[in-house]
């Protein structure tokens, strides 16, 4: 009796069987009993070292992790590397540059490796849409939308980055501020130019507008990026008196640059972040942000793509509900 027969019997998928046994809560207490049913029929007992037995079978997924810096990411592949455990998947682990192409080095690793599916952490869709045509296994993008592409085998999990940029924008905006910076990533990539359209569409609401020239700093997603940045953007326009960051480390980073130069934050410069990493509420100021449920979109991000591996479903895009943190980052003024 091993798994496969188990799961076989109760007519549900292995890694639904794999679960149960693993005492795994996302199971549904009905399918529970009948797993344990058929279990205590045959006097099955799990084999601890069935995992490593399995791994000489094709059942590893890929996880592409796009950018060598991001918080919210390694947060994120964590959490799936942890939820994977109990399950007879292995994960191998790719982490590219922001610049490069996930979409070509995606058709690479499915010709090299053949794994089940791939889990991409940060990647930006308009990449993926030629070069994914020769990749056909389940895919799911985590932390950005995929819904555009026209694929049946991409789905995608993640918050509105363009409602969480408006919102964020549109705060600061509240608060008084009217000439804003904006450090962000380079708008060749999905994500950032998803969150920079947000921040515009706040400005235009507002009937303020945006230099781009001189008020938009390119960066990557990192500390040191959001401190190399803050020069440069405070530099050609100093008149800024409130800074849109696409990530936690930007801000943090810009923050901890702007004390160096004798500035305060907030009197001086607001400054408002995005992920809502832990970090930025142990900062010096808090940093108000845009807080991502990472334990949802992990969750949500592997459950729908074992799914689409295990069930044959359908591609599908869930968007997971974000928070705004109000910190201590952001000044009021008249």
């Amino acid at each position: 009796m091993t798994i496969k027969d188990i799961a076989k019997e109760c007519d549900c998928a292995i890694g639904t069987v794999s679960r149960v046994l693993n005492n795994h809560p996302d199971v549904s207490d009905k399918t529970r009993q009948k797993v344990m049913a058929v279990v205590e029929k045959y006097g099955f007992f799990l084999n601890t070292n069935a995992k490593l037995l399995k791994s000489q079978e094709r059942n590893n997924l890929v996880i592409i992790v796009k950018g060598t810096s991001s918080i919210l990411l390694t947060s994120l592949l964590e959490r799936i590397q942890k939820m994977l455990e109990p399950l007879p998947y292995t994960a191998s682990v790719v982490v590219l540059d922001e610049n490069d192409d996930e979409g070509l080095n995606a058709t690479r690793i499915a010709c090299e490796q053949k794994p089940l599916g791939i889990i991409f952490l940060g990647g930006s869709p308009d990449k993926l849409a030629d070069d994914f045509e020769r990749v056909h296994e389940p895919s799911v993008l985590i932390s950005n939308q995929a819904h555009t592409l026209d694929s049946k085998y991409v789905s995608s999990v993640s918050i509105d980055n363009f409602e969480a940029s408006y919102f964020s924008a549109k705060h600061l905006i509240e608060n008084g501020h009217k000439n804003i910076g904006v450090i962000g990533g380079a708008l060749d990539t999905g994500l950032s130019t998803i969150r920079y359209e947000g921040f515009l569409k706040a400005m235009d609401e507002a009937n303020l507008s945006f230099d781009f020239e001189k008020s938009y700093e390119p960066s990557k997603y990192s500390f040191e990026g959001g401190e190399a940045a803050v020069k440069n953007l405070i530099k050609r326009n100093p008149d800024i008196t409130a800074i849109f960051t696409m990530s936690d480390a930007m801000a943090i980073g810009a923050c901890r640059q702007l004390r160096d130069m004798n500035y305060s934050v907030p009197e001086r410069f607001s400054i408002i972040g995005f992920d809502g990493i832990s970090l930025a509420n142990y900062f010096c100021p808090r940093i108000t942000t845009i807080r991502q449920n990472a334990d949802e979109l992990a969750r949500e991000g592997l459950s729908v793509l074992l799914d689409c591996i295990e069930k044959n479903a359908n591609p599908c895009h869930k968007i997971i509900p974000f928070e705004f943190i109000k910190g201590e980052s952001v000044k009021k003024i008249n």
